[in-house]
């Protein structure tokens, strides 16, 4: 389980991450406040005033992913473990992609990940 933390985490799928895309941060965290009024009830403006920082990125404008996730082809199993070994103990891998459980593709698969290479990386030290 992660560390249980007053955060909230958020993605927007498929379209909604088409429309976000490109705007600005306020932008982005004023609809986020929006949406998570509606599901939860409290106004925008009550949200806002407990908000105490919020970080997002656009995965769309991102050069690098360009807005893609990983997913394994068929006869693929096996691969995320295997692409998530370290090498010689100098070079660690993390990243959704890299997550055997079945959270391949996902943030809390990516966060996780981030969370294993640490944790391997500190292995490694002592």
């Amino acid at each position: 389980m992660p560390k249980k933390a007053p955060i909230i985490t958020g993605w927007a799928p498929f379209r909604s991450a088409e429309r976000l895309s490109g705007q600005s941060g306020p932008f982005v965290v004023e609809r986020s406040l929006q949406t998570l009024s509606n599901l939860l009830g409290p106004s925008t403006q009550e949200l806002q005033s407990l908000l105490k920082a919020a970080y997002f990125h656009d995965w769309q404008s991102d050069p690098f992913s360009m807005g893609a996730y990983s997913y394994g082809k068929v006869g693929a199993d096996g691969a995320q473990h295997a692409i998530s070994v370290p090498v010689e103990n100098t070079l660690f891998f993390a990243g959704e992609a890299t997550v055997p459980s079945g959270h391949n593709g996902t943030v809390h698969g990516a966060i996780a990940s981030g969370n294993r290479a640490a944790a391997e990386i500190l292995q490694g030290m002592d």
